[in-house]
């Protein structure tokens, strides 16, 4: 059986998986929810008070579909990364819980394929989930043209191609993670809970540091979130000043190779730990 074999049986796996549409379903909804309905009404009906430091017009400007690339890609990788690491962490690490690690890998010459076609299954699935993502912001930005005098104008093909390009990077970054702490951890609940804390809490806590010079801009480089946020500023830049986000200054290329090395070394650490480990 090669890989090709493995990423159909993957992928038919995946597909059947409730869990799997369940969180396409979520980030599609929170696209449309916290991208553009909640900002709309921040911008357009709440009162002074709570939308002090907002620019209408500026927030109306980022909600129109010209706009779509990097509003979708601000939205979308925050959340869709949290999503990610979810998906690659039950995806392998429901192997271990259910027991069946041990009868897949009979059934292959090498677990290289194994993991080869379970690697592009998982990256095919972000991309699905990416599309069905702008699929949503494209109906809550034509939708913001309906409520409010705005230009329907299409975004150009190459941002657009740009933001989904970048945007599934980033969720199969998330997932690579997922997919390495579960096969580390053989389960989920521990590759879950340390992913989300890394995500959520230790990468800023790694910020306070006491580093000044070189040190502090290597380490600045080298966080995920800086990278994300690097690329979110450099294809919505009106977003980051609209929602009063500090821009980071890393260089697109910079941040893009810095993200690819870390799905690299993601997926390195998983084919050689399954590739080595005692299956009982």
């Amino acid at each position: 059986m090669t890989a090709v074999h493995v990423t159909r049986a993957e992928w038919l796996k995946l597909r059947k998986r409730p869990a799997v549409w369940i969180m396409i379903a979520t980030l599609a909804l929170i696209v449309v929810l916290f991208g553009y309905l909640a900002l709309y009404l921040l911008a357009t009906q709440a009162p002074p008070e709570a939308s002090a430091g907002l620019d209408r017009v500026l927030v109306l400007t980022i909600l129109s579909p010209q706009h779509l690339p990097g509003q979708v890609l601000n939205i979308a990788t925050g959340f869709g990364g949290a999503l990610g690491l979810i998906l690659g962490a039950l995806s392998l690490g429901s192997e271990f819980t259910w027991r069946t690690v041990k009868t897949i890998t009979t059934q292959l010459p090498r677990r290289s394929a194994l993991m080869a076609g379970h690697v592009t299954a998982l990256l095919a699935v972000c991309t699905v989930m990416t599309l069905v993502a702008f699929a949503a912001g494209a109906l809550g930005a034509y939708g913001v043209t309906v409520l409010e005098p705005i230009d329907a104008v299409a975004p150009a093909l190459d941002d657009l191609a740009t933001a989904f390009g970048v945007t599934v990077l980033i969720i199969g970054l998330w997932c690579m993670v997922g997919m390495c702490l579960a096969m580390l951890f053989r389960g989920t609940g521990w590759a879950i809970g340390i992913g989300l804390l890394y995500t959520f809490a230790l990468e800023q806590l790694l910020t306070f540091l006491p580093l000044d010079g070189r040190a502090e801009e290597l380490l600045d480089g080298a966080l995920i979130s800086n990278n994300t946020s690097a690329l979110v500023t450099w294809l919505s830049p009106e977003a980051t000043q609209a929602l009063g986000g500090t821009a980071v200054d890393i260089d697109p290329l910079q941040a893009i190779m810095v993200l690819l090395a870390y799905l690299a070394v993601a997926v390195a650490i998983s084919i050689a730990v399954f590739a080595h480990r005692d299956i009982a």
